[in-house]
């Protein structure tokens, strides 16, 4: 159980670094673009570019603060043994890698333009996976554990054991 518990608080650590990571590439990208302030003086491709930008605002900092807030439930809910906290993160996390899944779908035209960014993609989305995958796995067997010795604490409270 004690190796269960190490690796949720081992992800949930790499899930917080990686989305802070994330967030402050984004956010100097978008920080870019309002040190220009004027889009009027900007090329067609380079406004193209900051629109773009300003529109992934959303798929990029809402899934990364919904992932540092809930590995700091997941966090959360192993120290204080709370299991519908490890359930809901790794529902999540499932859902993460259905989303990533699609992504790498719908980016495929795109990267097929540049065949070396192709290459780099599929690695990204291979790592990911495993990722994810390792994360929903190690949840789900200590959910698994803690439900057991909860309900072993309830038989021996009542008596039947």
């Amino acid at each position: 159980m004690e190796i269960h518990k190490t690796l949720c608080y081992f992800f949930a650590g790499i899930n917080i670094f990686l989305a802070l990571d994330l967030l402050t590439e984004y956010l100097d990208d978008i920080f870019a673009i309002f040190e220009d302030r004027t889009l009027a003086n900007l090329d067609q491709d380079e406004a193209v570019e900051h629109s773009v930008v300003l529109a992934a605002f959303g798929f990029v900092v809402g899934p990364a603060l919904a992932n540092i807030v809930l590995a700091i439930l997941l966090i959360v809910g192993v120290y204080q043994r709370r299991p519908m906290y490890v359930r809901i993160f790794r529902s999540f996390i499932f859902f993460q890698m259905v989303v990533v899944c699609v992504l790498s779908v719908f980016s495929y035209k795109v990267i097929l333009e540049h065949e070396s960014s192709y290459i780099i993609m599929l690695l990204v989305l291979a790592i990911t996976i495993a990722l994810f995958g390792a994360e929903a796995w190690i949840a789900g067997d200590y959910y698994k554990l803690l439900m057991e010795e909860i309900r072993h604490e309830n038989l021996q409270t009542i008596g039947y054991l």
